[in-house]
């Protein structure tokens, strides 16, 4: 276990220099979010989180440096909505923001109305829904070092955390002019999550304790959360992704969706027309809380989106955001023609969320800068080591689930690893070697001098490149050639073959980085075979624990490695421990501990049981009742310790996956003349764009951007 013990004096001065969840971290004023003062006379101050009830973890606050006081009037709004208003087509300013607006901050200057911006998307898919923050309660800002109001203004907690009220902000209107209220969050739960043929599921925040939480109504803009058990880490589960489609939804309009609900209307048979109408992204008709909405979607070809003229946010002298009239969206899939279309001033504002634009394309495109009117930004990935590699812990072989758990096997294959090179190679010498992490960003990590010792201690577990430690550590554990063939076996003498597996449509950079690092791997005497599958195959064969070591991912989801915590233990079944992950899954459900007659990758799902041997004998029960137990811990203290011995754990059973460079650059363009766009510079840590979870570029708050 962890020797890195935290008293509260370390907590309480680490929490007053910024960290995420802890009362104070938001008040640490941040060059990047600064905006100017509000106009005057000054405005009123927005109206204050309720203080909660007494309790012995510090909670957090909604002060956020990129938020500040709401300006008491609004004062302009674009001349295209002013026109509108004028003609009697749209009602004025006044009546279409609520009552206290989000005010959100500039990086340069109080913006310009006016112009379009020209981007680009591989497929037209949810990447612009990143870009756009509106539908979220909360809002995660500073790289994801605090939590600012959002849709919501304020909220309440008590002191065992068992109940969260949050208020909606009173007066905002769906982009159709319809107002919003709690009745569009229960139409959300209620006919979309507990409705069982539609394919929402609960979110983080829906559940604890093994059962689902329960909404409760208080007034029109009144929402209580009553959960069963503690659920400390609601409002950063309520802060994440951008609840629109891209993550969980926590709203929707139910005064238009209902006309496809079957529930609503007889007419309709299934849900299939509801599931397609509720992507505003796609749907003009569908009403939305974003800045911009779909104005018109051409399937395979474009898309173009028009400020919505509701959107609740103006900036701090109170013009109503956002600035830019509007956005034009081309497909286009191919990467080379991605980086044309940059170089020949084809885009105004490209985020790494809607291009495919590899590292290797780097140089040329700071090179191109000036010819094509735009300058190249690298923001910080946050990920904790790509490419990134992890051993299927309960693959259905005996001897090869045997090998894949034991320490040193896995060791092994880490120090085989040519991690210099690799970012050499793939990366043109940007990032940070690492073993394979969380995010580097992540508070646990960050929290003071001993989590940095902590990260320090995980990402350097196996870091070194050393094949001939390679292989005195599988000879230590009987893996030798036997039969001198230049090939090791397994110590009974069989063959070992290795497989990677990976999708077939894996990125050039990872096919790079697999055939670079199984070099190593054959250095050291071991027989590797790449395995491609089908991308329609790939989900369902690991998911039933049918796979064995995986390649085409990185690791690194943040801020909090709690609310995001399937890297460190397994609790579904996408990653190392896919039939164990199905196992707590079933956990208080009828399944559990059923169907003991099957084998345990015959079962459905596929899951082990819980005093089974293959399950019962390994560190994983621990690791899950540890997950469990900090998942109820209201105090952050205790929380921090469970996930520093979690990590403890890692690094004892030499790591359960197995990383190359972490904190790789994601490249972001903008047009030269482009204002209040983030450069490195300006943000809190240098940029964490790599967890959907802290939505990029929704962070930097793109309804600022001005020409």
């Amino acid at each position: 276990m962890s020797q890195l013990k935290l008293n509260r004096r370390e907590f309480l001065f680490a929490s007053a220099m910024g960290a995420v969840g802890v009362a104070l971290a938001a008040c640490a004023k941040a060059p990047a979010t600064q905006a100017p003062a509000p106009a005057q006379p000054a405005a009123p101050a927005a109206p204050p989180t309720k203080a909660p009830e007494p309790t012995n973890t510090p909670i957090p606050t909604l002060a956020a440096t990129a938020t500040p006081v709401p300006t008491a009037v609004p004062a302009k709004e674009a001349p295209e909505l002013a026109e509108l208003v004028a003609a009697g087509q749209l009602p004025p300013l006044a009546d279409r923001l609520p009552k206290v607006p989000l005010t959100l901050g500039c990086i340069d200057e109080i913006g310009k109305y006016g112009g379009r911006i020209r981007t680009f998307h591989p497929n037209l898919g949810n990447g612009m829904e990143e870009w756009m923050y509106g539908h979220s309660a909360f809002r995660w800002i500073d790289d994801g070092l605090g939590i600012a109001p959002g849709l919501c203004d304020t909220y309440e907690v008590n002191a065992d955390n068992t109940e969260w009220t949050v208020h909606i902000r009173e007066g905002v209107k769906w982009s159709d002019g319809e107002p919003v209220t709690v009745e569009d969050v229960l139409f959300w739960w209620n006919d979309l999550v507990l409705y069982t043929d539609f394919p929402d599921q609960p979110p983080d925040f829906g559940q604890a304790g093994g059962e689902l939480v329960e909404l409760i109504k208080v007034d029109d803009y009144t929402l209580t959360l009553k959960y069963v058990v503690s659920a400390p880490l609601t409002l950063k589960r309520l802060a994440m992704w951008v609840n629109a489609n891209v993550g969980p939804r926590w709203i929707a309009p139910k005064h238009y969706l209902e006309q496809f609900h079957p529930k609503y209307n007889t007419e309709m048979k299934d849900v299939e027309t509801l599931r397609e109408k509720i992507l505003y992204r796609q749907n003009p008709d569908c009403p939305a809380l974003s800045a911009w909405i779909c104005e018109k979607y051409d399937p395979g070809q474009s898309r173009t989106w028009k400020r919505n003229p509701f959107y609740y946010c103006v900036d701090s002298e109170g013009n109503q955001l956002p600035y830019i009239d509007g956005i034009d969206e081309k497909m286009i899939q191919d990467a080379q023609v991605q980086v044309l279309t940059v170089l020949q001033g084809g885009i105004d504002y490209l985020a790494h969320v809607n291009h495919s634009i590899q590292m290797g394309d780097l140089a040329t495109l700071k090179e191109g800068q000036q010819g094509g009117n735009y300058i190249q930004i690298l923001l910080d990935g946050g990920g904790g080591g790509v490419p990134y590699y992890f051993h299927n812990f309960d693959t259905p072989d005996d001897k090869k689930r045997e090998l894949y758990r034991n320490p040193d096997f896995k060791r092994a294959m880490g120090h085989c690893m040519d991690r210099e090179t690799t970012r050499k190679v793939l990366y043109f010498g940007n990032g940070e070697l690492s073993s394979g992490t969380m995010s580097p960003k992540a508070l646990e990590f960050n929290f003071n001098d001993k989590a940095r010792e902590m990260y320090a201690k995980w990402r350097d577990m196996f870091i070194e490149f050393d094949v001939e430690k390679a292989k005195g550590l599988l000879d230590g554990i009987g893996v030798v050639d036997a039969d001198g063939d230049g090939w090791r076996e397994f110590p009974d003498g069989s063959k070992l073959e290795i497989r990677i597996d990976y999708q077939a449509t894996m990125g050039t950079t990872n096919v790079q980085g697999l055939e670079l690092h199984t070099k190593g791997w054959n250095e050291a005497g071991l027989m590797i075979i790449n395995n491609p599958v089908p991308d329609s195959e790939f989900g369902q064969m690991w998911t039933s624990g049918q796979g064995e070591i995986r390649a085409n991912w990185g690791v690194g989801d943040g801020p909090d490695c709690l609310v995001y915590p399937s890297w460190v233990v397994p609790n579904e079944p996408e990653r190392w421990a896919p039939l164990c992950g199905n196992r707590y899954q079933q956990l208080g459900t009828e399944k559990e501990d059923t169907e003991l007659d099957k084998s345990p990758w015959d079962r459905t799902p596929p899951r082990w049981a819980s005093m089974e041997p293959g399950f019962a004998d390994t560190v994983v029960p621990r690791m899950q009742d540890m997950l469990t137990q900090a998942l109820l811990e209201p105090d952050e203290m205790v929380r921090m310790q469970l996930v520093w011995d979690l990590i403890d754990i890692h690094i004892e059973q030499g790591g359960f996956g197995m990383g190359s460079v972490s904190n790789v650059p994601s490249q972001y363009f903008k047009h030269k003349d482009l204002k209040n766009v983030p450069d490195r510079e300006d943000t809190k840590t240098g940029g964490f764009t790599g967890p959907w979870i802290v939505p990029h570029p929704a962070l930097h708050n793109p309804e600022t951007f001005s020409w």
